[in-house]
């Protein structure tokens, strides 16, 4: 459209030059008036005029367009140039990629199962893992293999290595495909590692790992560092149990390489109920945690003897827990496991409720909206309460375990 108006536009200046210029010759020429002439002479003038504005026009928009394609030219030149360092770079890194594979694939000195190493660092953990594979997972053909690795304790430090990061306390934490704790999310972009075979037939294969496909792959120590290649072999795969040595590369942040040999446990699904496999989950969710000692736990049971086994055991795998919106587990060392001013609280709140006492339970967890949880000390009742003063109903769990899994699923 713009093209078409300045071409309007020259149109317009030429046709009035040759117009203006030939009335002003004939004006002059044929009449023999001096009025005539004079008015020629200006018709002249005006199509000599118009006929300077057409060709100033001519060269300015020339000089336009010669800067025009030569910026174009340019711009093609230094796109060109930026293709070819992409491509340089993508050489580069295939390359890199290649030589760390044979590396990896000729490496002798594997490591022992279930730990995990910093191999610049030279700290080493011991570690386990999980995984979830499930087949043409989002209509994509293939085996689609999501897994974690997590440290559970330090098995190696160098004596002169200085932890400024604190990677003793940190661990390290490996996550292929699991976002937010959750593997193979069905609403993001996050399909998992894709496997031709199915785990048990893929044994002895190496994967290459690449985050650019689609997945999410990091290693947490004191941070989250995005991985840049790594590389993934199936050593072994029986009864769910899948083992895996492994190799990452990670160049920013963490800048080492993280390697180890792990059986990853095959997930256990959200129904599952049962207490372990619920402890398993809160400790994959890495909540803040303040572990229990033994004898605390054993001083605990001793003390309330009405407490149901699986508040035990998560005393006693998990600790006292900060799971986001809710704190559980807790050791006042009262009959209610309450402070004198939370007693208070909860008298208040029971006030209206002449069936409930505050002092035949026991407080296990408190909410971020000021609910309280607890045991009856009934012994024969397992389930638990949910006392709320913005809620006048007196909600209950049926047992610890669905409590834990409502709050897991939430």
């Amino acid at each position: 459209m713009k093209k078409d108006k300045k071409f309007y536009v020259n149109l317009a200046l030429i046709i009035a030059a040759i117009v203006f210029a030939v009335a002003g010759v004939l004006l002059v020429v044929i009449p023999d008036s001096s009025r005539l002439a004079m008015f020629g002479y200006a018709c002249i003038c005006l199509g000599a005029y118009f006929f300077l504005m057409w060709l100033m026009r001519v060269i300015a928009l020339r000089s336009v367009n010669q800067e025009k394609r030569e910026s174009e030219k340019q711009a093609r030149t230094k796109e060109k140039e930026r293709e070819e360092q992409a491509r340089a770079k993508r050489r580069e890194s295939e390359k890199q990629i290649s030589i760390a594979l044979n590396k990896f694939e000729s490496a002798t000195d594997i490591h022992q199962t279930d730990t995990v190493k910093l191999v610049d660092a030279g700290m080493e953990f011991y570690a386990e893992g999980r995984y979830v594979c499930e087949k043409d997972f989002k209509g994509v053909s293939g085996h689609h293999l999501a897994f974690e690795i997590r440290s559970t304790r330090l098995k190696h430090k160098p004596e002169d290595y200085d932890d400024v990061c604190d990677y003793e306390s940190n661990g390290v934490y490996i996550t292929i495909g699991y976002h937010d704790g959750e593997a193979l999310e069905k609403y993001a972009n996050d399909n998992g590692v894709i496997l031709k075979d199915a785990p048990e037939d893929s044994v002895g294969k190496t994967v290459t790992l690449k985050p650019d496909s689609g997945y999410v792959a990091y290693v947490w120590t004191a941070d989250g560092d995005e991985i840049d290649y790594g590389f993934v072999k199936i050593l072994k795969c029986e009864k769910d149990v899948l083992t895996i040595r492994f190799s990452l590369n990670v160049s920013c942040g963490l800048c080492d390489t993280v390697e180890g040999v792990v059986e990853l446990k095959k997930e256990v699904g959200e129904d599952a109920q049962d207490i372990q496999s619920l402890i398993n989950r809160i400790k994959w969710k890495r909540y803040n945690v303040i572990e229990v000692s033994a004898e605390e736990v054993a001083a605990i049971k001793r003390a309330h003897p009405f407490l149901p086994e699986s508040y035990i055991e998560f005393l006693s795998k998990v600790g006292f827990a900060d799971m986001d919106w809710i704190d559980i587990g807790f050791d006042n060392k009262t009959p209610t496991n309450l402070g004198d001013s939370a007693v208070k609280f909860m008298q208040d709140v029971l006030a209206e409720h002449d069936d409930y006492n505050v002092n035949d339970y026991y407080f296990i967890a408190v909410d971020s909206g000021d609910g309280y949880y607890a045991f009856s000390r009934n012994p024969d009742d397992k389930k638990v309460y949910n006392f709320s003063y913005e809620d006048p109903y007196i909600f209950t769990y049926e047992s610890f375990e669905k409590f834990l899994a409502e709050i897991l699923n939430t």
